[in-house]
């Protein structure tokens, strides 16, 4: 048996985060000393507080790691979780090597003696006849994290249906505000046949752009056409949307092509 404190020094683990551990069950002491209270440990439990720090180097929350050890160490189950985290990083190192680029050409234009927004002027925008579309839809308040599912659900209809694509797939945000966690999104799909489940999307004056890079900096495309719409004297007219003209699944974030729309009136 070892003292929590021995039990500390040799896991390298604080006697403060051991309490913590026995307080959310996650691991209790082999026997605590109803007279003293003091907490010890079997020297077995050494494995498993090294396997708690293995996980959590592997950003495991406390709930995820308590799932593996409530299921005994299950291999496939252990397998599979940090298979999902080995790709929760992976993703994560992709989107700080974006932004270190980013931050490489905000340097660089520093470097050149030009302003930091200054990539601003770069965006082009102009006035676009959008014409009249009959469209295949999907209407939810989700949450963007929920978009992927969606958006499979839409395209799922489309497949099993058997409709014909006439364009690219749209989003057209509805909500007045931005709100992640609740929005108001209508996905659609362009097809060649009318039925209950279409609806038409009427032609209308857009302002527009067009976007090539990472959806991270679509903010600044929406920034740059609100601007100009102010400055040529519209108002807007209806919600704004999106059209893709890639798949963002298959294509390099770099090279994702969108067309963003907001259509306007005199």
């Amino acid at each position: 048996m070892l003292s929590i404190g021995d039990f500390s020094k040799v896991s390298q683990v604080s006697p403060k985060t051991l309490r913590y551990y026995d307080e959310i069950n996650l691991l209790k002491p082999n026997f605590i000393d109803a007279q003293s209270g003091y907490r010890y440990y079997d020297v077995r439990q050494l494995e498993t507080i090294l396997l708690i720090k293995r996980l959590k180097e592997y950003t495991f929350s406390l709930d995820e790691i308590k799932q593996v050890l409530e299921s005994e160490q299950d291999q496939a189950l252990l397998q599979l979780t940090i298979n999902k985290k080995k790709a929760e990083i992976s993703q994560k190192m992709h989107n700080y090597s974006l932004l270190l680029k980013r931050i490489t050409d905000d340097l660089t234009t520093l470097e050149g003696g030009n302003k930091l927004m200054s990539y601003l002027n770069e965006i082009e925008v102009k006035l676009a006849e959008v014409p009249e579309m009959n469209i295949l839809y999907l209407r939810k308040q989700m949450n963007i994290n929920e978009y992927g599912k969606y958006i499979g659900e839409l395209f799922g209809r489309l497949t099993v249906e058997k409709f014909t694509p006439t364009g690219a797939p749209l989003t057209i945000y509805h909500s007045p505000d931005f709100n992640p966690e609740n929005s108001d999104m209508e996905l659609a799909v362009p097809i060649a046949e009318q039925n209950e489940q279409t609806r038409i999307f009427p032609a209308t004056l857009c302002a527009m752009s067009t976007y090539t890079g990472p959806y991270t900096e679509l903010s600044s495309v929406y920034s740059k056409i609100l601007k100009w719409i102010e400055e040529q004297g519209y108002t807007m007219n209806g919600a704004p949307f999106e059209i893709y003209q890639t798949d963002p699944n298959t294509t390099d974030p770099e090279k994702n092509v969108v067309e963003i729309y907001f259509p306007v009136t005199l």
